[in-house]
């Protein structure tokens, strides 16, 4: 989006976890860097994606990911041992006084959450009605979608704690309240996600403030209308998006919530550890396929690519809303087919009993590092250019600077996307082999059966490198 179950496995799907390098701990110094040497800039026009350009031809970038990915299969393919992949997934270290922090974390959360609520819908209306002086705008952007996301790929999740729309849902009366039918799963929640990240490209929410409170103001009104009807519990688990991306994103990051506080793992654990119901289980898949596919879509939407080929279809006289609904539900469905046939694929392959179903359940969070790797790759340059400004219209938002402050980034930052994507491929790829591991016999069969998954997620991966590679315009308004 503003660009912004888990499935998993099988009868046998209590998985002990397994060893992924850390490749997040090699971006940290990356941000030090940027924040201590960038140098100042004027604002732009609003808060529009700054990419950063890869000095290299495309085909020599696009060639160097390729060997990446070849190398992360060989090199997975090299660990076949259930029982070494089961002691390291399954350590799990209870972090001391981790009880205490989560609820000191939820109280304070929630005061963060429900003040930020209040400023978004009062800056929005109040404030400037540029989106580069508006706090509604840059908070929601700047630290919510990019910011906070990031955040909880790389370390927790803590929308658990801040989600103001959860807090003042769990003030309203609990009886009288209905039920979904079973066969329903997470699929409302993945129309709703489809709709979300669609409204965000065809409207002028990612801009106009007046807009954005518009949004905001009506995904209040559902959450307290969902959990009004159905419960809080049904609203956050099978209706609610965002909170669905925030979980998903959360089980990538080493720090993760239990039942008695919180507990360090190895990146990507949980992604491992889950399991889905018979009932739920091709809708817990497809939501993790709405978050692989609306991720890319919304950065390759703003390149010259995507215009040259959006813009005809426009002046042909199909609306360009009714376009990008089209190709954004088109897009989706094609990357759930291809889902299927590989998942159909692996079971033939691996010689499994199980059905198709399971078996893309199994693997199916294997997709999640994926779009967070891209996320953080794309949104990082505009994470860093609008913090300043971000930071100095907060602390007067109704009368701000008329040019709030935003650094230069130097060149050699457009390369983080590129190792993000691939840090987040190499974890994929990491996770996948492990599930085929767990399901199937055999060291050979394990590493036949991931080879439909590796061939999908190579074409995102590369899809996403081409992405970054490609200077960024502004999606026009339909």
């Amino acid at each position: 989006m503003c660009d912004h179950r888990q499935p998993a496995a099988s009868g046998t799907d209590r998985l002990g976890n397994v060893a992924l390098p850390r490749a997040a701990g090699g971006w940290l110094p990356a941000l030090a860097a940027v924040t201590l040497f960038a140098t100042p800039a004027r604002a732009h026009g609003g808060p529009g994606i700054t990419a950063g350009e890869v000095d290299a031809p495309t085909w020599l970038f696009l060639l160097a990911g390729g060997a990446v990915v070849a190398a992360a299969l060989l090199l997975t393919s090299a660990v076949a041992d259930r029982g070494l992949l089961a002691a390291y997934y399954g350590r799990r270290l209870s972090i001391p006084a981790g009880e205490r922090l989560r609820e000191r974390g939820d109280r304070v959360g929630g005061v963060v959450g429900l003040l930020g609520l209040a400023v978004v819908l009062a800056g929005g209306l109040a404030g400037p009605a540029e989106a580069a002086r508006n706090v509604a705008v840059l908070l929601v952007w700047v630290l919510w979608w990019v910011g906070l996301a990031a955040g909880t790929y790389l370390v927790g999740d803590a929308w658990p704690a801040i989600d103001p729309f959860g807090r003042l849902a769990a003030a309203l009366p609990t009886a009288g309240r209905r039920s979904l039918p079973g066969w329903g799963g997470r699929w409302p929640a993945v129309a709703g996600l489809l709709l979300l990240v669609w409204l965000e490209i065809v409207t002028g929410v990612s801009a106009d403030p007046r807009q954005l409170v518009a949004v905001v103001a009506a995904y209040l009104a559902a959450a307290l209308a969902g959990s009004l009807l159905f419960g809080r519990a049904t609203w956050r688990r099978q209706l609610d998006p965002v909170a669905g991306v925030f979980e998903l994103f959360g089980r990538v990051a080493p720090i993760q919530r239990t039942d008695d506080g919180l507990a360090l793992t190895a990146p990507g654990a949980a992604l491992a550890r889950t399991d889905a119901d018979a009932t739920t289980r091709a809708s817990e898949v497809g939501f993790v396929l709405a978050l692989a596919w609306v991720t890319l879509f919304d950065g390759v939407v703003a390149t010259p690519g995507w215009q040259s080929v959006a813009a005809p279809v426009v002046r042909a006289g199909l609306p360009g809303a009714l376009t990008y609904f089209a190709t954004i539900l088109g897009g989706y469905g094609l990357l759930a087919g291809a889902y299927w046939l590989a998942s159909a694929g692996a079971r033939r392959l691996g010689g499994s009993y199980l059905s198709t179903s399971r078996v893309a359940a199994a693997f199916a969070p294997a997709l999640v590092p994926l779009a967070a790797g891209y996320h953080f790759g794309h949104y990082l340059p505009y994470l860093l250019t609008q913090l300043p400004a971000t930071v100095v219209v907060a602390l007067d938002p109704l009368s701000p600077p008329s040019a709030p402050p935003v650094l230069g980034l130097p060149g050699w930052v457009g390369w983080i996307g590129p190792l993000a994507v691939l840090s987040g491929h190499l974890l994929a790829v990491w996770i996948a082999h492990v599930r085929a591991v767990e399901l199937f016999t055999g060291s050979e069969r394990s590493v036949r059966s991931g080879l439909p998954y590796v061939l999908v997620m190579t074409v995102y991966s590369i899809a996403a490198l081409w992405a970054l590679a490609q200077p960024t315009v502004q999606t026009p308004f339909v």
